[in-house]
């Protein structure tokens, strides 16, 4: 899986099931030497510390933690801390 880019839809897997999300920005994250933080517009219940997988075009996963979670309308702004493969 590639860094993902403003806009790119993603699909997001927890124990809720399957749900599309939205990229809306993506930084470096400080405290992991690879990783980054993703923060999306998702629909779910999500919750901080929560455990989920991002699911590439081909199917692949990619694990990630819920840092933060800004509920907003029907929407929620999703922060996830995640490391992508080089």
């Amino acid at each position: 899986m590639k860094r993902p880019r403003i806009d790119e839809k993603l699909t997001l897997l927890a124990d809720f099931g399957e749900t599309e999300a939205i990229c809306v920005e993506v930084l470096d994250n400080p405290s992991t030497e690879e990783g980054i933080l993703l923060k999306v517009m998702a629909r779910g219940p999500f919750e901080q510390g929560q455990q989920i997988w991002i699911v590439d075009r081909d199917g692949s996963k990619i694990g990630a933690a819920v840092e933060n979670v800004f509920k907003q309308t029907i929407d929620s702004e999703v922060t996830l801390s995640t490391v992508l493969p080089a």
